[in-house]
């Protein structure tokens, strides 16, 4: 069947656009909600329906039986078909015996969340809906006796039909159904005052639920999560797919934990599954997310392991009407059309754009539902009759953008009006101003969202206080609609229609510094204290509303969420100092390791040409001293990687007190630059090398008589050449990163080669040079080259005569983590430590964290490669250790009063011994995927107590932050003088590179380039 209405397109759009827009044809094996259940109930009556978290369960024959009941006794209060049913209850058994019998009696039940629904709220339902009969639980007959006194319903305890649920009638109900009854209705974010309340009807429910791919293969034996609030419409596919294919519903409390790990079905929000890490749930084979966008970065971390659903739809269409299976690696799409139903992108005039062209969402078929209650008007403008099938269907305007993929799937581009989605709810602007206009003094009032923040602008005849007024609109505002930013504006700016001017009212926002008074729904709605800015009205919330559903995060788990952080975002980036060239070549070209490699090189060259113009006129160059050249670079550049020379640097600069300029602080800061002249003098020595190897060759061919070259020094120079270039050519940056562990084999292996046969070169060359008059041993003896070389093989040699091995204790972290405990020392802050358990083979460095007043460290090693992967589920008792602790970066912090500590992933640890030692006060700001759950309680509890406003970002659940934002930002408000970052190469040379080129001191590792 070819679609109408399309001529504007081309042939290939019209053929793609029949292609795309149409999901497969597929009969449904019920269109009756409960019939679907009573056939799960007579072939597998003892299976279990449902479990609380509490230990009760029950299973399909006692629901089945207790649903009849109650729908009997509601038929006999007076019950009808098509009449609607209240539920107010929190999770439970109770719920879904109230959601039978209401569909058994032919009524549509409307879910309400009893803990949460506001009374303004309650007050419309109940008279919007036209119920005939409330069910709740005893526990909030209190809260909705005198809204049902007013509406004059009457109230059914569930708790007390349970009691009489062992003798009265358990019959079904002889109701004569069909597919087009109501079978619930959901009143949508209820933040204009008066919700709106979208019909459902059986067959939109069963022609969603009863089919692959929402079916989510559930049946018998699969558990399935009942996590959402029962107002949401996902909740109702968490209830009706599992009682209408069989599954067990695994009802949860607070602890979200265990819940989860019985069950292998989830349906939730990225928000709430971005909580929990993939790795400590392996039991879950089945992942939904929708109701707000999904981070790429969390499709990724599931999809391997799951079959990972990305879906979209509003609740006007049945809870979904796309879905999509993603794979690691793919674009991360919103899918194709649901069986029976249909998609199509058109534009602003409903007509059909270009495939690939963006245009606004409309969803047709059997997923529709049949509009709004009471509201005939609304439902004529987003509901229409479908003009491309014409067989008497409609079609529904979602208000959301997108545009189809080339292998016909959807890609969303955001929301085209200004019904917004907070944190996966539903919010309509128009509802938030008219909540905000409530409140007394305010004449006029206008909410917008504001780079995806919720903003109220507010007029009258003074300022009001933000907390008060906050806790105002939370009486008629569910928690996720209260605004986060408030702007007071004497007069708010109009149109020439007199309509508020929102493009006015954005650059207002956008140019506004906010006040501290300012307040954000995250701290209204947390009980910790771990906010990334601090805010003068906080309120503690009631246990009813701290949740995460819908995305309502504790901040003890992540410590800040990005609303946070906004709120106070008084400072900007400065510009950039001097232009863009040259900016580049002074702080990437000519980075201080280039000028230390530079000036070593440069100093060899003219060191070289100066022998070179004094040998001009010989012919020949003075090889007996090039050997020196050769020895004094090389110890130098030994010397550079020497533990107690590095040491010894790092504690000589910083001898500098915190009272000298911070121009001299900041450059002795960078003594961690030093491996630009191990570099420097390695390329110079082994230039040397390549001077004296071409000249020996030149001389031994030509039979020089004064400078006698033998074959053995010719021979040993070219192996030397060959070892010396070897270990340049692995240490590129470059080279070295794509083959790290060649580049330590050969390091190690060919250095110690090389300075073996560089003794044999030194003791043959010197027999070939020395005057005939002189013996060998006392040509060595004034050899300078000889004591150099002496140096240099006790300075390779001697962390290897430390070589032990030593015990160790291991904390399993996580799946991603361990911590590892070691008691033979007790550094001071920031040293670092190198292990094995391959001496021979591999070796790692990390830092070590040290608590004041405990003996022994510990370090923390995350999943970052194979060895990692290897220790993390290896656990080991014993490990290898060469050496003495050297120091690391921020062994430079105290050179400052105050430093911000930047921080992704596992390089907290090299941080933690600076936050624990507290001889340098520092903000941090932790950027990691589930830090809680990977890195364990310990290590958050620690940060948090250093620095109660530090702010952990968790990646999965709030994407990726600006780092240096929020570094300048953090730095700015403590008054700190420094950045310090620990992260992977590209984080920390982007980071420190945004920073210096502000004239902002910044440091990072060097990653020898």
């Amino acid at each position: 069947m070819q679609f109408y209405s399309i001529d504007n397109l081309s042939l290939e759009d019209q053929r793609l656009f029949n292609q795309f827009g149409r999901g497969p044809r597929v009969d449904i094996p019920f269109d009756i909600v409960h019939k679907a259940f009573e056939n799960v109930v007579d072939s597998y009556p003892h299976i279990t329906a449902a479990r609380h978290f509490d230990g009760t369960t029950i299973t399909y024959q006692e629901l089945d039986r207790r649903a009849n009941i109650l729908s009997n006794e509601l038929i006999r209060r007076g019950l009808r078909p098509n009449d609607r049913v209240c539920i107010v209850v929190s999770r439970s058994i109770e719920l879904l015996v109230g959601i039978l019998a209401a569909l058994k009696a032919g009524a549509q039940y409307v879910p309400l969340d009893g803990g949460i629904v506001a009374d303004a709220a309650l007050e419309h339902i109940f008279n919007d809906a036209g119920a005939r009969v409330i069910l709740c639980l005893n526990k909030f007959r209190a809260k909705l006796e005198p809204h049902a006194q007013r509406a004059k319903l009457e109230i059914v305890e569930l708790d007390e039909q349970e009691r009489k649920a062992h003798y009265d009638n358990d019959a079904r109900p002889d109701i004569l159904m069909n597919p087009s009854f109501g079978a619930y209705m959901i009143y949508t974010s209820g933040t204009t005052g008066k919700p709106k309340g979208v019909d459902i009807r059986h067959r939109n429910v069963t022609n969603n639920l009863l089919v692959e791919p929402a079916s989510l293969k559930i049946t018998v034996g699969k558990n399935v999560a009942q996590l959402l609030n029962i107002s949401f419409d996902m909740a109702q596919w968490e209830i009706l797919a599992t009682l209408m294919n069989g599954g067990t519903l695994h009802i949860r409390n607070g602890d979200w934990a265990s819940v989860l790990k019985r069950v292998d079905t989830i349906i939730a929000t990225p928000t709430i599954l971005g909580k929990f890490a993939q790795a400590g749930f392996p039991n879950i084979k089945t992942v939904v997310v929708g109701g707000e966008p999904c981070p790429v970065s969390l499709a990724e971390e599931w999809s391997p392991y799951v079959d990972f659903w990305n879906i979209c739809g509003p609740t006007e269409i049945t809870i979904l009407n796309t879905a999509h299976l993603h794979k690691p690696g793919e674009l991360l799409t919103i899918g194709k059309p649901l069986p029976n139903t249909t998609v199509y992108v058109l534009d602003d005039d409903e007509n059909p754009v270009g495939i690939g062209k963006p245009g606004i969402m409309w969803a047709g078929g059997s997923c529709v539902s049949a509009g709004y209650v009471n509201l005939p008007a609304l439902t004529a403008t987003r509901f229409k009759p479908d003009k491309f099938t014409q067989d008497g269907t409609t079609m529904f305007n979602t208000g959301d953008l997108g545009r189809w993929t080339e292998d016909g799937k959807l890609l969303p581009l955001g929301r085209k009006d200004d019904q917004v989605k907070i944190k996966g709810f539903r919010v309509e602007l128009d509802g938030v101003s008219a909540a905000v206009e409530s409140v007394p003094s305010v004449t006029k009032a206008c909410a917008l969202v504001v780079h995806d923040k919720l903003w109220a602008f507010y007029s009258g005849p003074e300022r009001l206080s933000e907390g008060e007024m906050s806790r105002i609109v939370r009486e008629t505002l569910p928690y996720y609609a209260v605004p986060t930013h408030w702007l007071y504006i004497t007069s708010i700016p109009l149109t020439m229609n007199g309509k508020f001017d929102k493009r006015k009212l954005r650059e207002m926002a956008e140019a506004y510094k906010e006040p501290r008074e300012a307040i954000s729904s995250e701290s209204l709605t947390s009980n910790s204290p771990s906010t990334a800015i601090a805010t003068e009205n906080t309120t503690t919330p009631s246990a009813s509303t701290t949740d995460i559903e819908k995305g309502q995060m504790d901040v003890e788990q992540v410590s800040a969420s990005s609303e946070d952080l906004d709120d106070d975002s008084n400072y900007e980036l400065p510009s950039k100092n001097g232009f863009h060239g040259q900016r580049w070549l002074r702080h990437r070209f000519f980075s201080l390791y280039r000028r230390f490699f530079s000036f070593i090189f440069f100093s060899n060259l003219l060191a070289f040409a100066l022998v070179w113009w004094k040998s001009w006129g010989s012919g020949s160059l003075p090889l007996s001293q090039i050997p020196t050249a050769i020895a004094v670079n090389l110890l130098v550049a030994v010397s550079m990687r020497q533990d107690h020379v590095i040491n010894f640097l790092f504690w000589l600069a910083t001898r500098v007190p915190t009272w000298a300029p911070l121009a001299i602080r900041r450059q002795c800061a960078r003594v961690f630059h030093i491996g630009g002249v191990h570099s420097g003098a390695a390329t110079s020595a082994t230039l040397w090398w390549l001077v004296f190897t071409v000249g020996a060759t030149v001389n031994f061919v030509r039979g020089n008589s004064e400078v006698h070259i033998d074959t053995g020094t010719v021979v040993l120079s070219y192996l030397v050449l060959a070892l010396l270039l070897a270990i340049i050519g692995m240490a590129h940056p470059d080279v070295r990163a794509k083959y790290h562990d060649q580049f330590e084999w050969t390091h190690r292996f060919a250095g110690w080669t090389a300075t073996a046969l560089v003794w044999a070169h030194l003791v043959v060359a010197t027999n070939s040079l020395r005057p005939r008059t002189l013996s060998l041993a006392d040509a060595l003896a004034r050899t300078p080259a000889v004591y150099l070389l002496a140096l240099i093989t006790l300075s390779i040699a001697l962390p290897w005569l430390r070589l032990r091995r030593v015990t160790v204790r291991p904390e399993f972290l996580s799946k991603h983590a361990i911590r590892l405990y070691f008691d033979f020392e007790t550094p001071i802050a920031g040293k670092a430590i190198r292990i094995s358990d391959k001496p021979m083979r591999e070796w790692h460095a990390f830092a070590t964290i040290d608590k004041p007043g405990v003996k022994g460290f510990s370090i923390v090693v995350s999943n970052a490669g194979d060895w990692t992967r290897k220790t993390i589920d290896g656990r080991p008792q014993r490990l290898w250790t060469r050496g003495a602790l050297a120091s690391g970066v921020l062994t430079i912090a105290p050179l400052f009063k105050k430093v911000v500590l930047v921080a992704t992933g596992s390089g907290i640890g090299p941080c933690l011994p600076v936050i624990l030692e507290g001889r340098v006060p520092a903000r941090i700001l932790w950027s990691t995927p589930h830090p809680r759950e990977t890195f364990g309680d310990e290590i958050m509890n620690d940060i948090l107590r250093a620095d109660p406003k530090a702010v952990i970002w968790n990646t999965r659940t709030q994407g990726k932050p600006d780092l240096t934002a929020l570094a300048y930002q953090m730095m700015k408000e403590s008054d700190a003088e420094a950045v310090c970052i620990i992260s992977n190469k590209k984080v920390t040379q982007q980071v420190v590179y945004r920073l210096e080129a502000r004239g902002i001191p910044a440091f990072g590792a060097i990653f020898d380039s």
